[in-house]
């Protein structure tokens, strides 16, 4: 793991691959910027000049670098799923290139920068709601979508999801952990179905963006997609609105998310529904993993396996723990 990068040596990695492209001379049209730092990826502001550069990059770009270098070849699995999502007319932003390492000792991704903000951003009161029913009809639309082909298939879900708590329940995670992973392996054939969809498997308000006006969303952060049975994925969606309470840094926050969690819960079903079905039971079958899922990231960051900045707090660890221990008996 190492550092975050600065944006001019980013920048200087980008034009660098450029130039073997024979796009001729590229320079920065202007200042290259970090926008953001997460638990496991940076994401830097870019803008191209040259004669010789094609529109799409010319135009405001993103570059997303993970904190580590081994994640090179999930990243291109990802960008490929991403890819494949946009074709079919999804609202994705077009990813150009996954650089491998070289000078830059990290890989790099290189998207379209869409315009907005995170929903979560976005509006409150009324205005929000609405946000999470469009939240909702966006999220069943991308599982109308169906499965990708085998060349950008990104794995199946539960596998997918439960990776990193399988590696640190095999690297000390705790017998708590362990247990869970264990009871959730047993029921793990009742979570397949015949007819397996492309899983986001992080869709939620601060993962899609709002254009000015309101017109437009945008689906960003395709980090963790898998193919298996979209009721995980809405499971997910749920359990974050239960993490915002959780997570929330003020107590006022904190009250404020859990009074209103199960309205806003509602609201993003309801613009679900509006385009597919919803089986409750099933939902229901999927949140052990969802917990397992957000345990084993909150534990990681905490320790810095995912490199970058530990972004999820460790009262998290302790709440999905109990969770489960509620939901899945004899594993406390």
């Amino acid at each position: 793991m190492v550092g975050a990068p600065e944006s001019a040596e980013v920048s200087a990695a980008v034009r660098e691959w450029l130039a073997g492209q024979d796009y001729g001379a590229v320079t920065d049209d202007a200042p290259p910027e970090r926008l953001s730092g997460g638990a496991d990826f940076w994401v830097y502001g870019l803008r191209f000049a040259g004669p010789g550069l094609p529109p799409r990059w010319s135009a405001p770009l993103v570059a997303r670098v993970p904190a580590v270098a081994a994640r090179y070849e999930m990243l291109r699995q990802d960008s490929a799923v991403q890819c494949w999502a946009a074709a079919r007319g999804y609202p994705a932003p077009e990813v150009l290139a996954v650089l491998a390492p070289g000078e830059l000792p990290l890989p790099v991704q290189v998207m379209a920068r869409v315009p907005g903000v995170p929903i979560i951003a976005a509006a409150r009161g009324g205005e929000f709601l609405e946000l999470l029913f469009r939240l909702g009809s966006l999220h069943a639309e991308l599982h109308r979508l169906g499965s990708p082909p085998a060349d950008a298939c990104p794995g199946t879900v539960p596998d997918r999801w439960l990776r990193l708590t399988r590696r640190l329940a095999d690297h000390g995670g705790g017998e708590q952990l362990a247990a869970s992973l264990r009871a959730v392996e047993v029921v793990q054939d009742r979570l397949q179905v015949a007819d397996p969809v492309l899983c986001h498997g992080d869709f939620h308000p601060g993962n899609v963006l709002v254009a000015p006006g309101g017109r437009a969303l945008h689906v960003i952060d395709w980090t963790n997609p898998g193919v298996g049975d979209r009721h995980g994925d809405i499971a997910r969606t749920l359990l974050w609105f239960e993490i915002a309470a959780v997570a929330a840094p003020r107590r006022t926050g904190r009250m404020l998310m859990r009074v209103l969690r199960r309205r806003l819960q509602r609201a993003y079903l309801n613009g679900y529904r509006r385009v597919l079905p919803v089986d409750g039971e099933r939902v229901r079958l999927w949140r052990p993993v969802s917990l397992l899922a957000i345990w084993s990231a909150a534990e990681a960051s905490q320790r810095g396996l995912l490199g970058g900045e530990p972004r999820l707090p460790a009262s998290l660890i302790g709440w999905a723990a109990r969770e489960l221990r509620r939901v899945t008996p004899g594993t406390g």
